[in-house]
């Protein structure tokens, strides 16, 4: 069973800023319709698009900051050429752009942010909460059995890893295969002394762009997600933000190392 195509960010922004042709806008917004997540990340857009208009909207008839004057002086090539009108355009843009990117990227790392999180998340959440509790069974593959690694690997349909965390005071415990909109997905589950355990899902991505660190938080469990394709991954667990912080840099890390 083949999964949904999902919408890709260019596309998003794309239909966002009305780029798209009636046929690529049609196509766009019944992919929309069928992703709740990606859908209110549409909206978000559209209304960070409108907040950033509305802010500076009367940029254009406000004297140019000297401070925005240098930035442009610095800039020979086209700045002499600027009649005061379009000085003020420039100044406008990047003021404007400045603000718009730096408001959006801190949306990722602000508690409480209003990012809606990618479906696979909420799945990586759900799968956390139901076998963290577990004694018996928390894992369906031991850590120590050789096989685990290549087993999620052919299942997944791309090079699966597990981080070691041992030198952080976190015990691989294994793993299991897990259903994620009918194709298969990994989670690894980590232990520490204290008896505090964390959880690493990872399933193939193929229909979202790479990302950063992205933060998610709900009902007092957090989650650091990133996508490197083909993978994206959601590291999960009930700690303090700063230390689930630098262990998903820690897991980043061993990741990217060939």
């Amino acid at each position: 069973m083949t999964a949904p195509r999902r919408i890709t960010e260019s596309e998003l922004h794309a239909l966002v800023d009305g780029e798209l042709t009636e046929e690529a806008r049609a196509e766009a917004e019944a992919l929309l319709a069928a992703n709740p997540a990606d859908e209110a990340l549409a909206r978000e857009v559209r209304g960070l698009n409108e907040a950033l208009q509305t802010r500076y909207a009367g940029r254009l008839e406000e004297p140019v900051p000297q401070a925005m004057l240098a930035v442009l002086a610095r800039m020979p090539r086209w700045s002499s050429a600027l009649a005061p009108r379009q000085w003020a355009l420039a100044a406008a843009v990047l003021i404007a752009v400045t603000a718009g990117l730096a408001g959006y990227v801190a949306r990722d790392f602000v508690p409480g942010s209003a990012r809606p999180a990618p479906s696979f998340v909420a799945n990586a959440l759900g799968a956390h909460n139901v076998y963290l509790p577990e004694v018996r069974h928390p894992v369906e593959v031991k850590a120590e059995e050789e096989h685990l690694i290549r087993w999620l690997t052919r299942r997944v349909g791309a090079p699966i890893r597990a981080p070691s965390l041992a030198d952080r005071g976190w015990r691989l415990m294994g793993g299991r295969l897990l259903p994620d909109l009918g194709l298969p997905a990994a989670q690894f589950m980590y232990e520490d002394a204290g008896g505090r355990r964390l959880t690493l899902y990872i399933r193939k991505e193929t229909g979202m762009s790479n990302t950063a660190f992205r933060f998610y938080e709900k009902d007092g469990l957090a989650t650091f997600y990133w996508i490197d394709r083909p993978l994206a991954y959601a590291l999960a667990g009930r700690i303090a933000r700063e230390e689930l912080t630098a262990i998903a840099d820690a897991v980043y890390t061993q990741l990217e190392q060939k």
